[in-house]
């Protein structure tokens, strides 16, 4: 029998700098693309989902051979009208998946580095004029907190952080659906809170109540850039939430953890080993 001392002493653990840094870019990469791709969709008010709707199927019918169509008519018998009407105007708008964006940069690349990364793209957003760099709607630069919809840049911050806390765990489908609902409610309270705030400031500071003259078009604003845009984000960030999860394996790969061959410092030198009996 010999007696073997063991170095039990802990290591270091230490993630990858580089890797985060790559992937913070590579996060504000994919909020610039989503801030610059719009597809034009119906406005999401009841009626002219409806009258969307009715008019894809009657383009839908008149694709229909001929001889198909009495087949078509005889199983939508109480629908025959319907599909012989004229097409109702329909109003489009378009559609910037931005929020649904900063939900995927949450989810894959967890609540530091996605905040991080939602941060550096609000951050270009208002130096990018002096770099040549128009990463926002209107260009950017350090007046557009006077835009009313930069409450809802700033929003994509705190939203990618509580997605990335909520799903920093196993992929679950009931994780999943509260990280999009949580993300989405942070982006659209907070969207809307700065901007009734900062009509409230401006009325404050003029102190003049024809100022007051803001309510009709803010409450507009309000509908047009939380109600209306809402379904469309709840649909994009299902989508992206679900195509998300094999870029996961991109973060994990790029942070992995490293040991460190050092010792703490707070570790005497006789307690870092222990003796093994080793019988020969």
């Amino acid at each position: 029998m010999r007696l073997v001392a063991q170095d039990i002493s802990p290591r270091i653990k230490r993630r990858s700098a580089l890797g985060q840094i790559i992937l913070t870019v590579l996060g504000m990469l994919v909020l610039f693309l989503a801030q610059f791709t719009s597809f034009e969709v119906p406005v999401a008010s009841q009626r002219n989902l409806i009258a969307f709707g009715e008019n894809e199927v009657r383009d839908g019918y008149h694709l229909v051979p001929e001889r198909y169509k009495v087949k078509v008519e005889n199983y939508l018998e109480s629908h025959v009208p319907l599909l012989n009407k004229p097409n109702a105007p329909v109003r489009k708008t378009f559609y910037t998946p931005l929020a649904a964006a900063a939900i995927f940069v949450g989810y894959v690349f967890g609540p530091v580095i996605g905040a991080s990364a939602c941060a550096t793209f609000v951050f270009f957003g208002l130096i990018g004029p002096f770099l040549g760099i128009h990463s926002f709607a209107s260009g950017g630069g350090l007046d557009y907190y006077q835009q009313p919809g930069f409450g809802y840049l700033l929003a994509l911050i705190p939203a990618a952080a509580v997605v990335g806390m909520i799903t920093r765990g196993p992929r679950r489908t009931l994780t999943q659906i509260l990280s999009i609902a949580a993300g989405l409610t942070v982006v659209h309270l907070s969207g809307i809170f700065y901007l009734l705030g900062s009509c409230l400031v401006s009325y404050l500071l003029d102190g003049n109540r024809a100022s007051l003259a803001w309510q009709p078009w803010v409450f507009q604003l309000a509908r047009n850039m939380s109600w209306y845009p809402l379904p469309y984000d709840v649909l994009s960030s299902i989508i992206l939430v679900g195509l998300a999860f094999p870029c996961r394996w991109l973060t994990q790969t790029l942070v992995a953890p490293e040991l460190s061959p050092r010792a703490t410092p707070q570790v005497k030198p006789t307690e870092r080993y222990h003796v093994v009996e080793e019988f020969v």
